[in-house]
């Protein structure tokens, strides 16, 4: 696939579908933005916070304020319905652990514990410092009164791209600390959407999913061969759809189906 063909998919792709959409492609290998679809539009971030919620955490290791080895007490009133992870009667875990709960499957309770030991003001510190003009934490996960009092997480394709370019390039925390973020990244279990088409054991991706009833969102960073890309698609629907979605996560895979083609034969 030519990327002018590449272009032409996923702009017809975007046009035939009734929702809002941010997409952003970029090869690092090139230095080079493929697509660019409102990569700057502010859109609410589902899951994806939790990324940046778990580089605030490994900021506070690297200054020495955490240690990973450390035990955290996870409080019965924090436990959420949705946990596949917390269910056991066990209340204390180390802070890696939580860590990568929140990550692997996208846990709700290890996301909600870790804001309360790390404190909302230390991540949208961390985003600023970050330059994420779009990017802020404003309440804990499934938090809807929240939500009805106008607060909520945002992000965007562009700042999504800032933070795996930084983790990429090794230029936040340390390299030892990037490699640990991007080792956690690379465990996440969901594959319904960029990994939705593609068979192949060879593709990689160090990559955060993210949904809500009306919206499913995958960035990250991509490994194919000797090549390595950021994808990021972000899609809202009507609040009306249903929890599955999979309108929006046909689209956010056959996308991503299209540029892992094009990076085949680049």
């Amino acid at each position: 696939m030519k990327l002018r063909e590449l272009r032409d998919y996923a702009e017809n792709e975007i046009n035939d579908i009734n929702a809002d959409v941010s997409l952003l492609v970029h090869d690092f290998t090139r230095s080079e933005t493929l697509l660019s679809f409102e990569a700057g539009k502010k859109v609410v971030s589902a899951s994806t916070i939790k990324t940046l919620i778990l580089l605030a955490a490994l900021k506070k290791v690297r200054d020495g304020e955490l240690e990973l080895n450390q035990t955290v007490v996870v409080p019965a009133k924090e436990i959420l319905e949705d946990t596949r992870v917390f269910d056991r009667g066990v209340r204390e875990y180390r802070l890696e652990e939580l860590l990568t709960w929140m990550i692997i499957t996208s846990d709700n309770t290890a996301t909600n514990v870790l804001i309360e030991l790390l404190g909302m003001d230390a991540v949208n510190a961390y985003c600023r410092k970050l330059k994420l003009e779009s990017t802020v934490l404003e309440r804990k996960m499934l938090d809807w009164d929240a939500v009805e009092r106008g607060r909520n997480n945002y992000t965007s394709a562009v700042n999504q791209l800032t933070v795996f370019a930084a983790l990429h390039r090794k230029a936040i925390l340390t390299p030892a600390l990037c490699d640990r973020a991007l080792g956690i990244l690379k465990r996440q279990r969901d594959y319904s959407m960029a990994f939705r088409y593609i068979a192949d054991e060879s593709f990689t991706a160090a990559h955060k999913t993210g949904g809500l009833d009306y919206l499913k969102h995958d960035s990250g960073l991509f490994y194919l061969d000797d090549k390595v890309y950021y994808f990021g698609c972000f899609v809202s629907q009507s609040m009306d759809d249903t929890d599955e979605n999979p309108v929006s996560k046909r689209l956010i895979g056959r996308i991503s189906r299209a540029v892992y083609e094009y990076f085949q034969e680049a």
